[in-house]
């Protein structure tokens, strides 16, 4: 009988010791997930998220530039050289921009506010050859029309698509964050729990020895006497 209780007591023990086991290895899979979870939430936040930000603030920068440069040679009613050359050297910096947010991760709405802005850019720049071509040839009045009304509108209508792409980026960076948030209290949850199953195992193994030894005394005093 005695031995038959020691051998009881040992296989709790090691059912204890093995649910130990099986959870430590539980939680550390499901904390390993979460954490690269949130490595790659970081990761989308800077590379998908503030950098294409910052490319929207100076395409719309970039544009602003635009308009003052053709202003200014309406003022003037004169094609200069060096700033037809600032107008293609501010062009390519907006195509640069624009490609390198496009090789980002997108969501639905980014594509589709992307394809509009293309449409309005490619607006703009036919507004804008139209009145260059109207400077050259001395029609100041006609070219002043086209920038007062095909050019303005196509300006406006591209920095309403960008502003769009700005309220996109703020919300699927929330989302981000949110995510993040679950993930981290997902796994602080996990460690708490890993350390109160381990003490409470604990507890229950050293009960089951304590008691293991209690039952054997009775028979080793027996003997004695």
């Amino acid at each position: 009988m005695k031995w038959t209780l020691f051998i009881q007591q040992k296989m709790k023990v090691a059912m204890l010791l093995f649910c130990v086991m099986f959870f430590v290895l539980l939680t550390g899979i499901l904390g390993s997930k979460n954490l690269n979870s949130m490595n790659r939430s970081v990761n989308t936040i800077y590379n998908d998220r503030l950098i294409p930000a910052a490319d929207v603030y100076y395409i719309s920068h970039h544009l602003h530039n635009k308009m003052a440069l053709l202003n200014d040679m309406l003022g003037k009613n004169n094609v200069d050289v060096n700033t037809v050359n600032q107008l293609k050297a501010i062009h390519n910096k907006i195509s640069g921009l624009l490609s390198d947010f496009e090789n980002t991760y997108l969501v639905k709405g980014e594509t589709a506010s992307i394809a509009n802005f293309k449409h309005s850019y490619s607006t703009y720049n036919h507004a804008e050859a139209t009145a260059l071509g109207l400077i050259k040839s001395g029609e100041a009045s006609a070219a002043r029309l086209v920038y007062d009304n095909e050019l303005k509108q196509a300006h406006k209508g591209s920095l309403k698509v960008l502003d769009q792409l700005i309220n996109i980026q703020s919300n699927v960076g929330k989302d981000i964050i949110k995510q993040s948030e679950f993930n981290a209290n997902v796994f602080n949850l996990l460690s708490k729990l890993q350390i109160v199953v381990a003490i409470v195992i604990g507890v229950l193994i050293t009960r089951l020895v304590m008691s293991s030894r209690i039952a054997n005394i009775p028979a080793e005093n027996y003997k004695l006497n």
